[in-house]
């Protein structure tokens, strides 16, 4: 079977030799000028990826651009105008609510002793027109000066014994030297009535010492004129007719220091306490503190402001849309933290109704000044190449005719940046990184059309001859 590819050779020459072979060549040739053809009027697809960019750069100013129809809709190009910066810009700071210690109230016992009662109000869940009294208790309010319990201590009883004593001293001393001074000159020894004025003075020193040590300890003065009572019965030798003194003469007046709300009750009947115990927690809630936090870069904006501008208004973040409470801010803090790279700012705000609460989340919003010559523009409409800002300027509404410009960005907000503004409307004057009001940036489709720009080849300028990217 050696024979067999010298056949096959021999048959394909054949065939070229009757014609056939070169039939079949040549069908092959035609197909390729006939292809070459076809992709020769029929460039669709070049054509269709040309028309998709239709982003013509000038030559005279590779900073200005031409948009076809194509690219406006393929890019969904969308322009706004700039407009005038406002003349105050907001910073919203988020912070939450506390209270404010000026306006809180920690109630202790002066001395150790016993409890033995509460302060009273009307019970509102008595029914019939019934009339009941129930204890204090938390959310109850109180005024200054209500007495809000009662505790028995065995060291106010003894100061007013000693009260008590010393004036029954004191009287006795008076009586002394009233006697011997009424006596005729030469009766008494002198230096014996000498005696006995410096001992009426001492006894008068005494009762002076135990009133002051009363008030001291926050003793009324008709408590104090209670005790001066039962020393007069005393020396009268009368009974006591009052068993109301006998029962309440070691009892201490715990009274509420201020009109406030009891936000705690920490004790009960019966209960020995000693003075470190918080008997009770009142507080003014007709006024709340406000704590918020600001960033580090934004404290020399907010130390800027004078006292009169130091204000804010705070709103609940659980009730974004309900009405801005107005306050003022006081203490911008010195301490940074280091997690988050923010301060304190502390002021407060009136609680009308005292439906705020303690611990609540808040937005406090405070209205700084806005620079000078400044316009408004989206953030969507800058871009940032790391080395400087820009945006697409646009000759009108169309957007067809397109200028590239720098940009100096004064302050960047939530939504909104402050650019700066030229000082003329001059065309001329487009170079100072600004724009003038009512002039049309590109919003959307930016970051494509910069895309579009980049992917150019760079050419060269008429004016400089230099090579300029796109």
């Amino acid at each position: 079977m050696a024979w067999f590819p010298f056949k096959v050779l021999g048959f394909a020459v054949a065939l070229a030799a009757t014609g056939v072979g070169g039939y079949l060549i040549g069908f092959r040739v035609d197909q390729l000028h006939r292809f070459d053809e076809f992709e020769r009027s029929h460039p669709k697809q070049e054509v269709a990826e040309r028309e998709t960019t239709g982003v013509e750069i000038s030559g005279e100013n590779p900073r200005r651009l031409k948009l076809s129809t194509t690219a406006l809709k393929s890019l969904k190009i969308r322009v706004t105008a700039a407009v005038a910066a406002p003349k105050t810009e907001p910073l919203v700071l988020s912070g939450s609510l506390f209270l404010d210690s000026s306006h809180l109230a920690i109630v202790h016992t002066r001395f150790a002793g016993e409890l033995v009662r509460v302060g009273e109000v009307p019970d509102s869940s008595a029914v019939n027109g019934e009339t009941r009294m129930r204890q204090l208790r938390a959310g109850d309010h109180v005024k200054k000066n209500d007495v809000i319990a009662v505790i028995w201590s065995k060291e106010i009883g003894e100061k007013k014994s000693d009260l008590v004593e010393s004036l029954s001293r004191s009287r006795a001393s008076k009586i002394t030297v009233e006697r011997l001074e009424s006596l005729k000159d030469g009766t008494v020894a002198g230096h014996l009535i000498r005696d006995a004025r410096r001992q009426y003075e001492s006894d008068l020193i005494a009762v002076e010492r135990a009133e002051r040590t009363l008030r001291a300890w926050k003793e009324t003065d008709a408590e104090i004129a209670e005790v001066h009572a039962e020393a007069e019965r005393i020396s009268r030798g009368e009974s006591p007719k009052d068993t109301h003194v006998a029962e309440t003469w070691a009892n201490v007046e715990i009274r509420s220091p201020l009109d406030g709300v009891i936000l705690e009750r920490n004790v009960s009947i019966g209960e020995i306490l000693d003075t470190n115990v918080d008997m009770f927690k009142i507080a003014d809630l007709n006024r709340m503190g406000v704590l918020a936090n600001i960033y580090e870069e934004d404290i020399p904006r907010l130390m800027a402001l004078d006292g009169d501008q130091r204000q804010w208004k705070v709103r609940l973040k659980s009730e974004p849309k309900s009405d801005a409470i107005s306050g003022a801010f006081e203490v911008i803090g010195h301490v940074i933290d280091p997690g988050q790279h923010t301060a304190a700012v502390i002021g407060w705000i009136k609680n009308a109704g005292q439906r705020l609460r303690t611990g609540q989340f808040i937005t406090a919003t405070i209205d700084l000044p806005a620079p000078d010559m400044a316009v408004s523009i989206p953030n969507a409409s800058i871009i940032d190449d790391g080395l400087s800002s820009m945006v697409f300027v646009a000759t009108d509404k169309t957007a067809r005719d397109i200028e590239v410009r720098k940009v100096e960005v004064l302050r960047r907000g939530r939504d909104f940046a402050l650019v700066k503004r030229h000082a003329t409307r001059s065309p001329d004057k487009t170079d100072d990184g600004g724009l003038h009001e009512g002039e049309f940036v590109v919003t959307s489709g930016n970051l494509e059309l910069f895309g579009a720009v980049q992917d150019q080849p760079p050419t060269a300028s008429k004016e400089s001859g230099e090579t300029v990217s796109k």
